[in-house]
């Protein structure tokens, strides 16, 4: 058990500067106990019933679990609003309870079966799954929003394509005061179209103008609190290798006769950063190890997986095995038949060291959860395949790289040589955009 004393000094400060500010943004990267603190913050401020809105994973199990190690909080009685609409309507109308756990996707829902009055308080874990104003989730809590006495929103990635992602999620806080009430006012203030379509005129990607990032960081500087953990935390060492897997030149051919093919279909058309993605989403497959043909036949090779068997066989600690898509799953599984995938019913054996590989997906392992094997062994993760969206391999890296951790984390990531796998790095590393990872790719072929 965990005593409301062993807050850390800068979750206290948070607690105490929610006496002035009612609607907070506490954007704190993984690690830094954000659950705790906004729990702490609304057992201090209020006595009435909070909804918490998280993701799907998050909230079945993080929420719960965090009220039941803190004294000053396990007494909060739990009500999740998941399961089937009458076993979620069932429980919105049980008016005994203090905390009200809800998913994401069932925000519609909820709004549909809104009453006034039902909710003091509203939390959003990872609020940057409402950053498009475009969403249904968005629209829906937009309706409600101002029904909450306190709002608090709770990430560590507000912005994880640009600054343009703060406009949705300020606004559930202030209702548009600060960076205006309409996406159109906000752009037209800060932004400029980077990218458009020559022929329709559509926008594709806006930018923020230069200068004006400052500007919209002070207009939320009084609600909005960023804390990075190297700031806070002392942790271990984290040491980040880039692996160069060879390919026979028979595999190299048909990666190659695939982005000639690519090059064809683009054949002087604009590329959009959504076809881009489409595009490279393709390429992504292949060096991850199969890919299937419009006529259904797979094409595939070994050169990653027998790597990671070297590097599995060197290596006596528990590893963390991400991985983007089923079919590498697929091949993982047959290779390493003693691996499991990521479950609430194993986590606690991966924790214990029980388990010597975990395979996980980042958009189920990298949200909310604690990835950490606690026997005091050298953390080791290995990216199989690499995502586009740096958003997930910050917050996949960040369940294992986190408070608590007391030895070194070593990343790895496996990289097909020659291909568009050395460009997805400069992605999350934040050097260059999707759009420009295919390009300098299909540049190769000329």
């Amino acid at each position: 058990m965990l005593y409301k004393s062993q807050m850390h000094k800068y979750q206290k400060q948070m607690v105490a500067q929610s006496k002035r500010t009612p609607h907070m943004g506490l954007f704190m990267e993984p690690g830094l106990g954000k659950t705790v603190t906004a729990l702490s913050i609304i057992r201090e401020n209020s006595s009435g019933r909070t909804l918490v809105i998280a993701p799907k994973r998050v909230a079945e199990s993080v929420w719960a679990q965090e009220c039941q190690k803190w004294d000053h909080l396990e007494e909060l009685r739990i009500v999740k609003l998941m399961g089937t609409p009458k076993e979620r309507l069932s429980g919105l109308y049980t008016f005994d309870a203090d905390l009200y756990i809800i998913n994401v996707d069932n925000v519609p829902w909820l709004v549909e079966n809104w009453m006034p009055g039902l909710f003091e308080n509203l939390i959003i874990d990872e609020s940057s799954r409402f950053k498009d104003p475009n969403t249904k989730r968005f629209k829906a809590i937009k309706k409600i929003v101002g029904d909450f006495k306190r709002r608090l929103i709770l990430t560590g990635t507000p912005t994880p394509q640009s600054m343009g992602d703060l406009w949705a999620q300020v606004g559930i806080l202030d209702r548009g005061d600060r960076l205006g009430k309409t996406l159109t006012s906000f752009r037209d203030t800060y932004m400029y179209a980077a990218e458009r379509n020559r022929h329709t005129n559509v926008v594709y990607k806006w930018a923020v103008r230069p200068g004006m990032e400052r500007q919209i960081q002070d207009r939320v500087s009084d609600i909005c609190f960023s804390l990075r953990a190297e700031d806070y935390l002392t942790l271990p060492p984290l040491t980040k290798l880039y692996h160069t897997c060879t390919v026979s030149s028979e595999v190299m051919k048909k990666y190659k006769q695939l982005r000639k093919e690519m090059v064809s279909e683009i054949d002087g058309k604009e590329v959009t950063a959504v076809s881009a993605a489409a595009l490279a989403n393709k390429l992504l497959q292949f060096t991850s190890g199969t890919i299937y043909t419009d006529e259904g036949e797979a094409v595939s090779h070994d050169d990653k997986i027998e790597f990671l068997e070297s590097l599995v066989e060197e290596n006596p600690h528990p590893t963390l095995v991400f991985y983007h898509y089923k079919t590498a799953l697929k091949k993982l599984k047959e290779r390493f038949p003693e691996a499991q995938e990521l479950s609430d019913d194993n986590l606690d054996m991966w924790r214990a060291g029980k388990i010597k590989i975990m395979l996980a997906h980042p958009q189920s392992g990298g949200i909310g959860l604690n990835l950490q094997c606690n026997e005091g062994q050298i953390a080791q993760v290995v990216w199989y395949d690499l995502p586009w969206s740096s958003e997930n391999y910050i917050q996949a890296n960040a369940r294992v790289y986190r408070q608590g951790q007391e030895k070194p984390v070593i990343i790895h990531h496996l990289l097909l040589e020659k291909t568009i796998d050395e460009q997805v790095v400069k992605v999350l590393e934040g050097k260059i955009n999707a759009q420009e990872a295919l390009m300098n790719d299909l540049k190769m072929e000329v």
